[in-house]
């Protein structure tokens, strides 16, 4: 079981790694489709003709993935957690260490799984930062014509990302509802 929990501490690490990476790289993209954006808007063959909304989306969007682990504890906040995202603190992260069989297990099948759940901790947190990251890159092709979803569809992407780094407390409270 340990090599289970610590291959998944490990992928949780890589992505924690990946997440401001991808995040910084985003926002320069989106930042220079902004700038070329505004460019062309003077021009007389203006792609955004009728959808002017677009390198001004790209602006906003730019400045949130800049500042994703702002965005993040705001959705955080907003959800009623007290899970903080940080960027400044990517490698202080130590992942926990599995119990023996006997504490592993529990007493009660709730006991049993919300030790799981917390072994697997920095996999469901790095997992689902990379959902909420990606919702929003998903949502910024949505409405700039580029994908056939549905904006509502990005937004239960973005919740089910929150929900993931929620999922200790999440767990948690759906015990104590049910038992």
């Amino acid at each position: 079981m340990q090599g289970l929990v610590d291959f998944a501490s490990q992928i949780g690490e890589a992505l924690a790694t990946l997440i401001p990476t991808f995040a910084y790289l985003a926002s320069l993209w989106c930042f220079l489709f902004a700038a070329w954006g505004f460019w062309m808007q003077s021009q007389p063959g203006n792609p955004f003709e009728g959808r002017p909304w677009i390198p001004v989306l790209s602006l906003v969007l730019s400045g949130a993935f800049a500042s994703f682990d702002k965005v993040l504890n705001m959705a955080l906040a907003t959800a009623g957690s007290g899970v903080t995202a940080s960027i400044s603190a990517l490698s202080s992260y130590a992942p926990p260490s599995a119990p023996d069989a006997s504490t592993l297990l529990g007493t009660t099948p709730s006991a049993t799984l919300v030790n799981v759940v917390t072994l697997f901790q920095a996999f469901f947190q790095s997992f689902g930062a990379m959902v909420v990251f990606f919702a929003l890159m998903s949502w910024r092709s949505v409405v700039s014509g580029q994908a056939n979803r549905s904006q509502m569809g990005c937004v239960v992407q973005f919740v089910f990302g929150i929900m993931l780094i929620n999922i200790l407390a999440i767990t948690n409270a759906l015990i104590a509802m049910f038992v």
